[in-house]
């Protein structure tokens, strides 16, 4: 067995400041968040227990990871990249969920601490949902670095905080979305699964969101590791905006990229499974809480969603937010190109 790598990065509580916005938005957590990095990636503080079992993940060749910010089209790319791989296996596809063909690396650290206690004590069942109770029971890293090869395997953790040879070792695929969507879908899944309990508006999240105070943001620096890794040939890094323009070639670009080859048809075929009315449909892939309908991952797969959600304010808020965080990069987002915009 290789020896255990330290941390490279520092883990350090929010201030109680921050502790109160995060908690406005994000309920059920006893422990404190944390800052991860010099990033300072947020996170909740059951994480810091897992943290260095996720960095030591023994990665294997034949692994395919995905890696987005929440809610930036995972499970869409995920489908695609297992069928894909998998000789668009549409049978085995539609008999076992996605989250048990494709597992999160840090899905344990994310379950609220009353939550995981009620599944522990059998006092709750999410039945299907996610894999939590699997979770709870057995650590979702554990179960990955058992788990028999090829793995497919959904993070949410930036480049910085995973396996270090990851890039080097398996592929790679980062989806990119514009972060201003990303919030609007990121509030509607908090509050679809806090129904009445959540406490915050949508203002009050988009607050939290630019202050880089929700897990695992912050977002942009969460994209730009990935996106100075984009040339690597072990990445390949993909806008969500591009998945919703052509998404045909796109799954050319990824079948192209896992060294997988199908014809027009069978791109066509993957294409129709692939959009968001069959996915919305698919209960393998659009997981609800104890059946419950609205309350579903699969949301509406738009671009641009955000303009009816932001006030003039919070569209100003919004425009200083990306040009403040993507100043000095060379990353940028097709909805919002940051070289064309001279007006601030």
């Amino acid at each position: 067995m290789a020896p255990q790598l330290d941390l490279p990065y520092e883990i350090k509580n929010v201030t109680p400041e921050e502790e109160k916005i995060i908690r406005k938005c994000v309920l059920g957590h006893t422990r404190n968040f944390v800052k991860c990095g010099k990033e300072g990636y947020v996170m909740p503080g059951g994480f810091k227990k897992h943290a260095q079992g996720i960095y030591n993940m023994q990665v294997r060749p034949d692994d395919v990871w995905v890696i987005t910010f929440p809610r930036s089209g995972t499970t869409w790319m995920q489908e695609m990249v297992w069928l894909a791989a998998n000789n668009l296996d549409f049978k085995t596809a539609k008999d076992i969920p996605l989250y048990k063909r494709f597992p999160m690396a840090e899905i344990t650290t994310q379950i609220p601490d009353i939550a995981f206690e009620l599944i522990k004590l059998n006092f709750l069942n999410l039945k299907s949902f996610q894999g939590l109770n699997e979770a709870v029971k057995v650590p979702s890293w554990k179960s990955i670095d058992k788990a028999p090869s090829p793995r497919f395997i959904k993070t949410h953790l930036p480049l910085s905080m995973l396996p270090p040879n990851l890039l080097t070792t398996a592929k790679v695929v980062y989806v990119a979305r514009d972060p201003r969507d990303v919030c609007v879908s990121y509030y509607y899944l908090h509050k679809m699964i806090a129904k009445s309990l959540m406490r915050s508006n949508f203002t009050h999240f988009w607050e939290a969101f630019r202050r880089d105070l929700l897990p695992w943001t912050p977002i942009v620096a969460h994209t730009n590791e990935a996106w100075t890794k984009r040339h690597h040939p072990n990445m390949h890094f993909v806008y969500y905006e591009d998945m919703l323009k052509d998404l045909p070639k796109e799954i050319g670009n990824v079948c192209k990229f896992l060294n997988r080859q199908y014809n027009e048809t069978e791109i066509n075929l993957l294409a129709t499974h692939l959009s968001f009315k069959s996915m919305q449909k698919n209960k393998n892939l659009n997981n609800t809480v104890n059946g419950d309908d609205n309350i579903q991952f699969v949301r509406k797969g738009e671009a641009g969603g955000w303009q009816t959600h932001f006030d003039e304010k919070m569209q100003l808020q919004a425009e200083e937010f990306l040009v403040s965080r993507l100043k000095g990069l060379d990353l940028s987002y097709p909805s919002f190109p940051i070289h064309e915009i001279t007006r601030l």
